[in-house]
């Protein structure tokens, strides 16, 4: 532990112990450490799509795969989103391997689907995120709500945090599809006696608005799965007195990627599953801390269907220092909004601040008065200029 504001103390992540324990044992420091693990991870990737799968054995072809360190990745060519309509093409196992095929959101677009594929051991491999991630959250014999969309789907993702958590002697309920109307989602909340929530922020919103005070016994929340705006965290943890931490994933990473500690100084990555870049989003380079641009992934340790060097459309950038929390590993600053490219340029979109999710309604009157003040200063559309920088 370091010492924090007001004289407390902000625990150590739990995310560095987990990735010292997947290491062999070496001389170095963790971040040392784990960029080494890192090449191997990438060299493997490089070998293994190669190999086994169509779209990269023809995508790649011709390209210096021999990678030094792992900044040589920059010399190989994103996979673009487009790319995965061809999803088939991605495949390394066969289908009697696949556990689970998820359809990615295609609107504006033409042609066949984006999909996404998932074996067994990808899907473990993200319970095993999730059970470290919420390990402060949630402890043994407590109970978790879990609100996200989908929780009756088999291998989703309030499936997966629901195996995860239940091997740590958690009890996790998911919020029933029926329940629509953010009445009846208070209610609901209200008498599962939850001791953490897992919601997207539209709907803490409309929780806010419906209970000012957290029901009990409610002690921590985890948002996830949309952009949490920094002045609504502020005062959901106001007024509800509880431990709320942002979570940042998506369908592509196998649903996690990183997850903020108590400090609130960043995502931790999960580092040895996924290698992060961000890149300049006009010159394609890859960009120091500090700098924003588009965050960029190759997932390592992926069976069904890896993917390399892929632009996710998300805007952040890496946070220098060590995080307050005392590790010293890379971490991932809040996503800043979607990156847009359009008559030759490229715009970083934001959605303004205070906005409501579907899923919301008005805040409480001195929450709803702190939004519209924010909402009214903030830009919703920017230039990215040269370096990165919006």
């Amino acid at each position: 532990m370091i010492p924090a504001a007001f004289g407390a103390t902000v625990p150590l992540t739990p995310l560095d112990a987990w990735l010292e324990r997947a290491l062999p044992a070496g001389d170095g420091t963790l971040p040392e450490r784990i960029l080494q693990a890192q090449l191997a991870e990438l060299r493997r990737l490089l070998d293994y799509v190669r190999e086994r799968s169509p779209f990269y054995a023809e995508y790649l072809a011709g390209r210096p795969l021999c990678l030094a360190s792992p900044a040589d990745l920059a010399r190989l060519p994103f996979t673009e989103a487009g790319h995965l309509r061809e999803w088939k093409k991605f495949l390394c196992v066969s289908h009697s391997e696949v556990r689970r095929v998820v359809t990615l959101d295609t609107s504006g677009t033409s042609g066949s689907p984006k999909r996404l594929a998932f074996t067994e051991s990808d899907l473990a491999a993200t319970r095993d995120f999730f059970r470290i991630g919420l390990s402060e959250l949630v402890r043994p014999g407590e109970r978790l709500g879990v609100l996200l969309p989908g929780g009756e789907r088999p291998d989703g993702v309030a499936d997966q945090l629901r195996q995860a958590l239940n091997l740590r002697g958690a009890e996790v309920e998911s919020l029933p599809a029926a329940v629509e109307e953010p009445e009846d989602m208070a209610a609901w909340v209200t008498k599962g006696k939850f001791h953490c929530l897992v919601a997207l922020p539209g709907q803490l919103r409309a929780l806010l608005s419906l209970l000012p005070k957290a029901p009990a016994p409610l002690r921590s929340v985890l948002s996830s799965a949309d952009c949490l705006d920094p002045l609504f965290g502020g005062a959901l943890r106001k007024a509800w007195g509880c431990d709320l931490r942002d979570h940042y994933g998506l369908t592509e990473s196998a649903y996690g990627l990183g997850v903020e500690c108590a400090a609130h100084d960043g995502y931790h990555l999960r580092s040895l599953d996924i290698f992060t870049e961000i890149v300049d989003v006009r010159t394609d380079a890859p960009l120091p801390p500090g700098e924003t641009g588009e965050v960029v992934i190759s997932t390592l340790r992926r069976e069904a269907m890896p993917l390399v060097r892929y632009r996710t459309g998300d805007a952040a950038c890496f946070l220098p220092g060590p995080c307050r929390c005392g590790s010293p590993m890379p971490r991932l600053g809040p996503i800043q909004g979607r990156i847009e490219r359009a008559l030759g340029g490229a715009f970083l979109v934001r959605p303004p601040k205070g906005r409501m999710g579907r899923a919301g309604r008005a805040a409480a009157p001195e929450q709803a008065a702190l939004l519209r003040q924010a909402a009214a200063t903030a830009p919703s559309r920017a230039d990215i200029a040269p370096g990165g920088t919006p």
